[in-house]
């Protein structure tokens, strides 16, 4: 089976995780990145929106994940969107990276990231 892939690049998020204090009681910005495999050879030939996976419905499914937990740890916020990516559309396999914009330490790091992939 042929696979493409569709990716949502940048999306920027608020939410509570962490395990220090701080971290989960203020909240900081994150950003994600999700990769979706599937196969999109039917969609080539017809054009048709019902015949991909709508990313928007992928985006909105994200970003419910992100608003509705509180982890302390962004690996299971990422596995938790892959799990749900998984388990709500036609893709065989999804990648979530994460990226902690804000780190409670002094540092001279951009960011942080965590990255999960999960396959069916």
């Amino acid at each position: 089976m042929l696979e493409e892939k569709i990716v949502l690049s940048g999306i920027t998020v608020f939410g509570y995780y962490g395990v220090s204090h701080m971290e989960r009681e203020v909240g900081q910005k994150l950003q994600l990145d999700v990769e979706f495999w599937s196969d999109f050879t039917k969609a080539c030939v017809t054009d048709a929106l019902e015949d991909t996976i709508n990313y928007e419905r992928v985006y909105a499914k994200v970003m419910e994940t992100v608003e509705k937990n509180r982890f302390n740890l962004l690996e299971t916020l990422a596995d938790a969107i892959c799990r749900e990516i998984l388990g709500n559309f036609p893709v065989s396999k999804v990648k979530t990276s994460i990226r902690k914009l804000t780190l409670p330490f002094p540092n001279s790091l951009d960011h942080v990231a965590v990255v999960v992939e999960r396959e069916v």
